[in-house]
């Protein structure tokens, strides 16, 4: 009995791995049939309790405090929470995906499988420059105009007319100081009518300065007060004239000592009393401080554009959820302008000149129907030009293998088509109008495609790739229009070049 009992289990053994084999031949393996399939698109949209959830994550505050050494994206992420829209250093491609299984359910996240995708709808605010003038801290010493700052306040050395005798330090919000004039930042103070009215032009008296207000008075010092007088007339007022005449000097902190020729006095800041004078020997009791000179110029500041509605698709694979989006997608059609502000407000793409564009009005301009458009001939005349048109930046962080793609024709170039069309990159141009300061690289060379003969109007693909940008937060690509000035048709170069339908994305979004 033991013996045929034996010889039933294996038959039945042999019974189930043909039945096994039969139903892996016809329905695939057991894993197969116990893995539910369900490749599907969710799409949810980011309500203001998200974004403050997002806060909260616990992987996404170690994630931005890793991010610094300043702490800068861990400020952005929890100013995130606050603003309800993604900025500065937080983006939804790296800060979404611990919020996936929230956002979607368990019994829809858990079900959904390789190919699958999640949609999240969310606000987004670029980041963007503005180039605006205002009174930056001096570094050094030149004649010029210079507004006379107490150290570490939010006073400006001020005037009381022309009939002025002594000095004051007029506090910012009083009557005799408006508003406009004080601190934006730590480092900067406003530029308008007003600050300028507390100008103090310092012009070279041989070895040393004279000091003369925004009314054109001087100022002096009498040798009798612990303080400053004005006057007009120098020669005949001053019996001195080394009261009229100072020594500039800048200190290790920053700050700079001004000091009175004939008296050896230093113009020093009374913190105690909200007024400034001129002593030898408070120098570095407490409550008395030296100025700080600023000099107009132009202060970068980063700001946030209008939030947009963005979706970012996060897709299933093998690796787990991953971000799919486009760094930068423009058809540049549907909109006309010849104005290069307009052109910059609506696509956000810069257009500068090395140098004038004789008398044109314009080279590069928007054409509903051909894209960004540049041409340097007019009448029968060709103007020497260099004009770039710079794209908006791109925020390549998180990129692995980035293309840039755009089509372009062009007619009436010299030959090579190179010499006179061009493409370059920077990773660190500020913005609109800082085209100068920027490092550039020509990498027209590295540009993929056939490059328009000139003989027709058809465009042509053309793709860059930027794998060497990826993790560069601030990437641009420019178009520089190269042209020769001339009246003879023969060998006048003006070409008109036209660029449309601008795309950068991930190489394998392309396919």
């Amino acid at each position: 009995m033991k013996a045929k009992y034996i010889t039933i289990i294996a038959l039945s053994a042999l019974a189930f791995a043909a039945c096994e084999d039969y139903t892996e031949h016809n329905f695939g393996t057991r894993e197969d049939l116990y893995q539910a399939t369900q490749v599907s698109t969710v799409r949810p949209t980011l309500a203001g309790s998200d974004y403050e959830n997002l806060t909260k994550d616990t992987a996404n505050v170690n994630r931005a405090l890793r991010a610094d050494d300043d702490s800068a994206t861990w400020r952005d992420l929890m100013s995130v929470g606050e603003k309800k829209y993604f900025r500065g250093n937080i983006t939804p491609e790296e800060y979404l995906p611990s919020m996936l299984l929230n956002l979607v359910g368990s019994s829809r996240y858990y079900s959904l499988t390789e190919g699958s995708n999640i949609v999240v709808t969310c606000l987004v605010a670029a980041d963007s420059t503005v180039n605006g003038s205002a009174y930056v801290p001096a570094t050094s010493f030149a004649a010029g105009d210079y507004l006379m700052v107490p150290q570490g306040e939010q006073q400006v050395l001020g005037h009381s007319g022309a009939g002025a005798s002594y000095g004051y330090l007029y506090i910012s919000g009083n009557s005799r100081c408006p508003d406009q004039v004080t601190r934006l930042t730590d480092t900067s103070i406003a530029s308008d009518a007003t600050a300028r009215g507390y100008l103090y032009t310092f012009a070279k008296d041989g070895d040393y300065y004279t000091i003369r207000n925004a009314e054109g008075m001087y100022l002096y010092m009498d040798g009798t007060h612990a303080s400053f007088q004005y006057t007009d007339d120098l020669e005949n007022d001053v019996d001195d004239p080394g009261q009229g005449q100072w020594i500039v000097t800048r200190n290790e902190d920053g700050t700079f000592d001004i000091t009175n020729v004939a008296t050896s006095q230093q113009l020093l800041y009374s913190t105690q009393y909200s007024s400034a004078g001129c002593y030898s020997d408070r120098k570095g009791t407490d409550g008395y401080v030296s100025v700080e000179l600023y000099r107009e110029g132009t202060l970068s500041t980063i700001v946030d554009a209008t939030p947009e509605a963005t979706e970012v698709t996060f897709t299933l694979d093998e690796d787990g959820w991953s971000a799919k989006g486009d760094y930068l997608n423009q058809t540049l059609l549907g909109y006309s302008s010849t104005n290069v502000d307009d052109v910059y407000a609506t696509l956000g793409w810069s257009i500068e000149h090395e140098g004038g564009i004789g008398d044109l009005s314009y080279v590069w301009n928007a054409s509903s129907i051909y894209g960004l458009r540049a041409s340097a001939y007019k009448s029968g005349t060709y103007y020497a030009t260099r004009s770039w048109c710079i794209s908006p930046s791109m925020n390549l962080k998180k990129a692995k293998a980035p293309l840039f793609a755009f089509q372009q024709a062009q007619k009436y170039a010299g030959t090579p088509v190179t010499d006179y069309l061009q493409v370059w990159v920077s990773t660190d141009y500020a913005g609109k109008g800082q085209r100068a300061a920027a490092h550039w690289t020509n990498v027209t060379a590295q540009v993929e495609g056939e490059w328009p003969d000139g003989s027709s109007w058809d465009f042509s693909d053309m793709k860059l790739d930027l794998s060497a940008y990826a993790g560069e937060t601030n990437v641009v690509v420019a178009f520089l229009y190269i042209s020769t000035e001339t009246t003879d048709e023969a060998t006048g170069v003006a070409a008109t070049w036209e660029v449309k339908n601008v795309r950068c994305a991930e190489a394998g979004d392309f396919n």
